[in-house]
């Protein structure tokens, strides 16, 4: 059996992926469609964490934005979001283990979510945000539509 794990990888956001971003946030629940000029404001901000996940010969399937708040030395992640191609959550974990690798340097105390109840990104950030990363998530759930 392949090691599928190889067949993904982690890249920081481009502005050829903002049609992919806003395409799939327009399929989750309750998720905003960033417009292009937030996704690229995001991309201005210092220590910006956007990423996209990316599986081969497929393209991508998943991205991850996130920002610093206050108080210092933490991050809110405003949408993670897989597509139907991350049927196993790779996609979603390997987005979480690069969130680690870049705030881990950094001395970051406090992670917040904001996420859909049971959908893919909701189980993944439950069951690894603090197996990853050290950090105590704090989840907030979007208001019923």
């Amino acid at each position: 059996m392949p090691n599928t794990a190889s067949q993904f990888s982690v890249r920081r956001l481009q502005v050829t992926d903002f049609t992919f971003v806003r395409d799939l946030a327009a399929v989750q629940p309750n998720f905003t469609i960033p417009p292009f000029y937030v996704l690229w404001l995001l991309l201005k901000i210092k220590s910006n964490i956007a990423l996209i996940a990316e599986a081969e010969n497929v393209g991508p399937v998943g991205y991850l934005l996130a920002f610093p708040v206050e108080p210092p030395a933490s991050f809110y992640v405003w949408q993670l979001a897989t597509s139907k191609n991350d049927r196993q959550g790779k996609g979603a974990l390997l987005l979480l283990s690069k969130l680690r690798d870049i705030t881990s340097g950094m001395g970051t105390r406090s992670i917040t979510f904001s996420a859909v109840p049971g959908s893919a990104a909701y189980r993944a950030i439950r069951r690894n945000v603090l197996k990853i990363s050290g950090v105590v998530p704090e989840l907030i759930t979007p208001l019923p539509a």
